[in-house]
């Protein structure tokens, strides 16, 4: 009989418990249904306009609606990517081309693609609006130009480059 006793009694304790770290991971905790549907459609809203989400919101995603997390962190992911991708171009027309390159490859079957296109189209504005961006050269031949008239300024010719790190061999006679 006490051992059926002290079972109850650690279930109500754990189900306390569970609730209240339910209460303070649910950042919707305390809120009636009706704020709920605002909170969620807020979230609906930074997605389609390719917002980042706050760590709260994901969490919330997560726990309440986890097909939309899987959206979300899908986008989260590419938006990412091409990101990393942009940070390694060396003029706006690669850039470009990295650019129409992420979003050509969405699928026109993906059920998330307004989704993702917003995110990706999101990361083009941010970029585009960068210090970086503006720096790059329009071109990658203005890139090849800079350096033969660095060549040029220098004195330093291709060839005369390649010449000093070639061996000398003296010959003896």
């Amino acid at each position: 009989m006490d051992t059926v006793l002290a079972r109850k009694n650690m279930n109500e304790t754990n189900k306390i418990w569970q609730d209240v770290i339910d209460a303070l991971v649910d950042p919707t905790a305390g809120m009636d249904e009706e704020e709920r549907e605002q909170y969620l459609g807020k979230i609906i809203a930074k997605l389609k306009g390719g917002k980042k989400l706050s760590a709260d919101e994901l969490e919330y995603l997560r726990l309440h609606e986890p097909q939309l997390y899987m959206t979300a962190m899908r986008v989260k992911h590419k938006k990412e990517a091409l990101e990393h991708r942009l940070k390694n171009c060396r003029s706006k027309q690669e850039a470009q081309d990295i650019i129409d390159t992420a979003i050509g490859g969405v699928s026109k079957n993906d059920p998330d693609r307004e989704y993702i296109l917003a995110g990706l189209r999101e990361v083009e504005k941010e970029f585009k609006g960068s210090k970086f961006y503006k720096k790059l050269p329009d071109k990658e031949e203005e890139t090849e130009r800079k350096k033969i008239l660095q060549y040029i300024e220098n004195d330093i010719t291709p060839m005369a480059e390649l010449l000093d790190e070639l061996p000398v061999f003296e010959a003896k006679a």
